[in-house]
């Protein structure tokens, strides 16, 4: 059975959420086609009390493909001082990404994960936001190692590769 319309599973994880942080924000909304509007503005659709974000921080952007019976969404950075990190892309402001069936969001301290359900209604969408108690997005840093001098050492390269 094809589901009626779009749904966004959202989670949600901040390390100080015992603090109200997303005390203002509902588990279930229903938008129309409208942009989903998240920051700490009063007209934001979900709303953060965090001294870190704009008033209108990012923004989900429904829109449909050619061919496609399902919305489609981008991301959308509305704020001029901060960075947004998505699916290993860090974006700055009004650059926009579209996002992937699983997308992962990190910024201003927050990590977001959108999984988007498609269904059939191209004029409106849902979404179920969740609140998780433990980081939901680990980024790899990266490590320093030797593997330089090793190479310039190995006695099997030519001798001009080794300078």
């Amino acid at each position: 059975m094809e589901r009626s319309m779009t749904i966004l599973q959202i989670s949600l994880y901040h390390p100080n959420q015992d603090k109200g942080v997303f005390e203002e924000i509902p588990h279930h909304l229903q938008l129309d086609t409208t942009h989903l509007i998240i920051g700490r503005g009063r007209n934001a659709h979900l709303k953060f009390r965090l001294p870190g974000i704009s008033r209108h921080h990012l923004s989900l952007e429904p829109y449909l493909e050619k061919g496609n019976v399902c919305l489609t969404f981008c991301l959308k950075i509305l704020s001029r001082s901060s960075s947004v990190w998505v699916n290993g892309l860090t974006l700055k402001y009004l650059e926009q990404v579209p996002l992937t069936a699983v997308s992962k969001v990190i910024f201003s301290g927050v990590q977001m994960v959108i999984d988007i359900q498609g269904g059939a209604s191209k004029g409106k969408f849902a979404c179920c936001i969740h609140f998780s108690c433990s980081p939901l997005i680990y980024r790899a840093k990266a490590e320093e190692t030797d593997e330089f001098e090793a190479i310039q050492e190995d006695p099997e390269l030519p001798q001009e590769m080794r300078e």
